[in-house]
């Protein structure tokens, strides 16, 4: 835990006074710079530190900082603007209504409305679901950059029920059907018994951001109504990504 803290004194350090060098940074924190100099060479690395570009010495933030700034900057606008829809959703359908947002190699709920009908989905927020099995992980998994998609399909995949597909091929053939359709459709492949469509919210420059789904009891999920469904929380999806961009 020592390490942990001392490297976000020193990203701290770095946002303060950038560009900052190591000698700089060692004695503003009392620290031996070899220390430092590890610390350094870990957030660079991931992404969160970069040289100037003038001195290899000193260093600046980088690119990952500006993303994790987007990604509360949108998940804020988010909250702001999709209860609406999500009230009218639940309203329109009866069923559970999902708002998640990709984390890492996951879907986290962040905001849910519950289905009228006794048989129902029920999930706590900040549950997280698999890429490949949940309804707004794969259209989440669809609009990534074609490295991130293989790099996720490279990985050994999880069967949470017995419908769940862990093939890569035929889940790469699922994501080319997602995009042309718009949204996503999960038939008890996260959980027995339960049909989800779902479409994925989208950054003006394509970036996923989050995903809404419809959720329901598989007698009530019909081919027909998965339609329906899916057009509706494709627009819904398409409404709130207007509203925050």
């Amino acid at each position: 835990m020592r390490s942990v803290r001392t490297t976000f004194q020193i990203l701290d350090a770095v946002a303060d006074k950038q560009p900052i060098g190591l000698s700089e940074l060692a004695r503003q924190l009392g620290l031996p710079k070899s220390t430092v100099q590890r610390s350094l060479a870990t957030l660079a690395e991931l992404g969160w530190i970069r040289s100037d570009g003038r001195e290899a010495t000193r260093w600046v933030l980088g690119e990952r900082v500006r993303v994790l700034s987007e990604k509360i900057d949108d998940l804020g606008r988010l909250r702001e603007v999709a209860p609406p829809v999500l009230e009218r959703l639940n309203s329109e359908t009866l069923e559970t209504i999902h708002l998640a947002v990709p984390e890492t190699d996951a879907m986290r709920l962040v905001e849910r409305r519950e289905s009228k009908h006794a048989l129902r989905l029920v999930q706590p927020i900040g549950t997280r679901s698999p890429l490949h099995a949940a309804s707004t992980g794969k259209s989440v998994l669809a609009y990534l950059t074609a490295s991130e998609i293989d790099e996720y399909l490279d990985r050994e995949l999880m069967s949470l029920t017995p419908h769940t597909i862990t093939d890569p091929e035929a889940l790469r053939a699922e994501l080319a059907t997602i995009r042309e359709r718009g949204y996503a459709i999960s038939e008890q492949e996260m959980t027995d018994g339960i049909i989800s469509v779902a479409a994925c919210i989208r950054q003006l420059g394509g970036r996923p951001i989050a995903a809404l789904s419809i959720s329901g009891a598989a007698s009530r999920m019909s081919p027909d109504v998965c339609e329906t469904y899916g057009r509706k929380v494709a627009a819904a999806a398409a409404e709130i990504a207007a509203s925050i961009r």
